[in-house]
């Protein structure tokens, strides 16, 4: 029988590999990519595994649903001194800003 933690490393391995599926698919099938991005969130819930910034940008933080630029997410930098990106997710409308740091 698998210890815990091998079922954690299991499932934060089985996580990324279907985000990253869900991200390439997203282009030509929308809800084939969600259903993906729904699934490997549920194994990240259930054995409470986070992931990187890298593959969380992907996830929005208000509907919860995959957001991917160009597909249905809007990217815009943002002007002023601290600059920032935001990326507008375009099923419910979230914000989210990543500001970026000044040389």
């Amino acid at each position: 029988m698998r210890s815990r933690r091998q079922a954690k490393e299991e499932a934060e391995v089985a996580a990324k590999s279907v985000l990253d599926t869900a991200v390439r698919t997203a282009g030509e099938d929308l809800a084939l990519a969600r259903r993906q991005a729904e699934l490997a969130r549920k194994v990240m819930l259930r054995f409470n595994v986070r992931l990187d910034y890298s593959r969380r940008r992907f996830i929005c933080r208000g509907c919860k649903r995959l957001i991917v630029p160009g597909v249905n997410a809007r990217v815009r930098l943002g002007h002023g001194k601290p600059t920032a990106v935001r990326v507008t997710c375009l099923e419910c409308g979230h914000v989210n800003k990543k500001i970026l740091r000044q040389p």
